[in-house]
């Protein structure tokens, strides 16, 4: 039984993605079917592998009543808004992750601790079926004022009566940033 954890576009997200692997990362031998969610088994090395959503670690950052979000310069939803963050490296905890992030896209840096999460929601991510686990905060910036890196077209500071009328990537960081300025 798969446990959905919210909505997308009027579609049901899965916690549990089903495309596994079709073949042993560990030996290259030819995975079978997966189990219901088990993943798939490897009749050579007995491993099972699962295809599971990527971490990525955001933030709304609040100064002066308003939130700063990000026009997009890539795809996936190149030229729509979200907020600034990205992938966690694979040794990665999710504070680090969004402050080296922001870093990278804003040259910004950012007071957050784990007290300031906000959600985790799983949704997917371009056109390929992927699916992320996006952790959002709430942080405020220490210094400076934001530099958009080449993957940022544009920067913008919107207030809550703003909101409804940007054109949000993915409706989870609308919600984000609407709670970071209740």
């Amino acid at each position: 039984m798969t446990s959905h954890h919210g909505t997308a576009g009027g579609r049901l997200l899965s916690a549990a993605v089903t495309r596994p692997f079709r073949f042993c990362p560990a030996d290259g031998a030819k995975l079978g079917e997966p189990g219901n969610e088990s993943g798939a088994k490897c009749p050579r090395c007995g491993r099972t592998w699962y295809h599971n959503a990527a971490p990525t670690a955001g933030c709304v950052i609040v100064r002066d009543g308003k939130a700063l979000v990000t026009k997009r310069a890539r795809e996936p939803e190149k030229g729509r808004y979200d907020i600034p963050g990205g992938f966690l490296e694979h040794d990665e905890d999710p504070v680090s992750g969004v402050k080296r992030e922001v870093k990278e896209e804003l040259s910004l840096e950012i007071d957050v601790t784990l007290d300031d999460l906000v959600h985790m929601v799983p949704h997917p991510y371009g056109d390929d079926g992927d699916y992320v686990l996006a952790i959002g905060f709430i942080a405020r910036a220490s210094q400076g004022e934001p530099k958009p890196d080449d993957d940022v077209e544009e920067v913008r500071w919107v207030s809550r009566a703003e909101i409804d009328g940007v054109d949000f990537a993915w409706e989870h960081d609308r919600e984000l940033v609407r709670k970071a300025l209740s």
